[in-house]
């Protein structure tokens, strides 16, 4: 929309100027004012359609009109021969601007973005398309093409430390997007040095590197890499994600969520967006497997054994408290028959009478200990 703006303003311009020159060298004639303001009013209802016909049709009308304009002016100036030579000379001119717009008009495909600083001011824009103005020569300078389509990184992580061993490697896959072309050409950290490498790779300089969308990948992409490695080994390490390689397998779904998570808060700040970020792959030295199976089996061998043990301890506990019991009632009715009979009972009588039932329970106690291997 707003090349067809700046197009229909030219034109109504053109229109304008020309038709001014017209009533000016013309004597003073009210048809003349009639005719000039009728068609400034028609060019201006046509204008408001910004249809690409419309404006073409209008373009032409002006370019005829401007013809007439230079013939008065040049028979004014230069008599007869200046009413052939300066129109000529203004049909020419008319011919190569055109033909000079034509060759610098900027081409915006929807998938990129095409940003264009201002030399003397330093404001910068994106370029409206799908068609650009051409930029004004030595104020505008085409600095950057960003893509603004889904992009997508593989990032090997290796040698990750864990709190015992280390992860071999772990294969991460990304999806990306610029969603801010200005942030993004600004707001990349460290990104001097490996701008530079990348524009000595392509073998041009930077200033041209910048503007090949090609660049802008490359760039994007080491710089995903520097972020995914840096995140990845601060999560499993520092955050105590999980202790050892076994667990980063098992709970590879929670550190991907995580690892998204904090690399969206990063890149966000450089204008981009993470579309989706997957853990394809965790590779482990299958000795350190290994080894962690045997210590896992051995610590379940040891917390079966402990339950049991503790499982064995209350069931006796529990069942020489029940034979204490029954015999202390065994007892108490035995002392308790004797008297009723009458038999008096002295202290060493029952004396052993309580050893003997406390021997009794010891020995039942020990029956049981002895019968429990058997089981």
């Amino acid at each position: 929309m707003a090349i067809r703006s700046i197009v229909s303003s030219a034109v109504l311009g053109l229109l304008f100027i020309s038709l001014l020159v017209i009533y000016l060298l013309l004597p003073s004639n009210g048809l003349v004012m009639f005719l000039a303001v009728l068609i400034m009013l028609v060019s201006l209802i046509v204008a408001q359609s910004q249809r690409w016909r419309d404006i073409g049709v209008m373009a032409v009308f002006a370019a005829l009109v401007s013809l007439v304009a230079a013939a008065l002016f040049g028979r004014a100036t230069f008599g007869s021969f200046g009413s052939v030579a300066v129109p000529l000379a203004w049909a020419l001119a008319l011919v190569g601007l055109f033909s000079w717009t034509q060759r610098n008009m900027v081409a915006v495909p929807r998938d990129r973005a095409i940003l264009i600083v201002n030399r003397y001011t330093g404001a910068l824009r994106a370029a409206e398309g799908p068609v650009a103005p051409p930029l004004m020569p030595s104020i505008e300078r085409r600095i950057a093409e960003i893509p603004l389509y889904e992009l997508s990184k593989d990032v090997k992580v290796e040698k990750v430390n864990t709190k015992r061993f280390n992860v071999d490697a772990i294969h991460i896959h990304i999806h990306y997007r610029v969603a801010d072309p200005k942030r993004a050409l600004g707001g990349i950290p460290n990104r001097g040095q490996i701008q530079g490498e990348i524009a000595k790779g392509m073998s041009v300089d930077m200033a041209r590197a910048r503007q090949d969308i090609t660049f802008w990948e490359k760039l994007l992409g080491a710089q995903m890499q520097v972020e995914v490695e840096d995140i990845v080994r601060e999560v499993i390490y520092n955050n105590g994600f999980a202790q050892n390689p076994m667990e980063v397998y098992q709970r590879r779904d929670d550190l991907a969520g995580q690892v998204q998570e904090q690399l969206s808060k990063r890149v966000g700040r450089w204008g981009i967006e993470i579309g989706a970020l997957d853990i394809e792959r965790i590779d482990n030295d299958p000795a350190v497997l290994s080894r962690l199976n045997k210590a896992s089996m051995r610590e379940d061998d040891t917390l079966l054994k402990r339950m049991e043990a503790e499982r064995d301890a209350t069931r006796i506990q529990l069942t020489g408290q029940a034979q204490a019991q029954v015999e202390a009632a065994r007892v108490t009715a035995l002392v308790r028959a004797l008297q009723e009979t009458g038999v008096e009972l002295s202290p060493e009588m029952l004396r052993e009478i309580v050893v003997e039932a406390i021997h009794a329970s010891t020995e039942a106690n020990l029956e049981t200990l002895a019968i429990r291997p058997l089981a």
